[in-house]
């Protein structure tokens, strides 16, 4: 009896040590709203109202600024907590191409918002986005 609750003990020990895959964010699909900020202890940005749309694996948007955010089109794929983009449209050279939605950003969520964060050196990009309700 002894042996058998060892041997239970050790099996649940065992498989308790196993690393556990997060599951993937799901971020649904649909048209999100909201600001774009830019921060750097280097620079003072404004903020932008933004548009982000998601279909598929495909996204689009605006920005009421023009190129500040620079959203185009192209696909997107959630792993755990990151996204990235995948833009696949033709911009020219006249602005900070840093301002494109383009790469991996890390995906949170607070106070029913989607937060999406993108850090380079000293700057750091940020979507604060909330998901609009389909009208019927």
């Amino acid at each position: 009896m002894k042996n058998k609750l060892l041997i239970l003990l050790l099996m649940f020990l065992s498989f308790s040590c196993f690393d556990k895959e997060d599951a993937p964010t799901m971020l649904p699909e649909g048209t999100y709203t909201g600001i774009f900020m830019r921060s750097s202890p280097t620079a003072d940005y404004t903020s932008a109202n933004v548009t982000l749309t998601l279909e598929g694996n495909s996204f689009s948007g605006t920005s009421d600024t023009r190129k500040y955010p620079a959203i185009g089109k192209g696909t997107y794929k959630v792993e755990g907590d990151e996204i990235t983009f995948d833009d696949q449209s033709f911009w020219t050279a006249e602005f900070d191409w840093s301002l494109i939605l383009d790469g991996t950003f890390s995906i949170s969520t607070a106070n029913n918002q989607v937060i999406l964060t993108k850090k380079r050196g000293d700057m750091i990009d940020v979507y604060r986005l909330t998901r609009q309700e389909e009208k019927l």
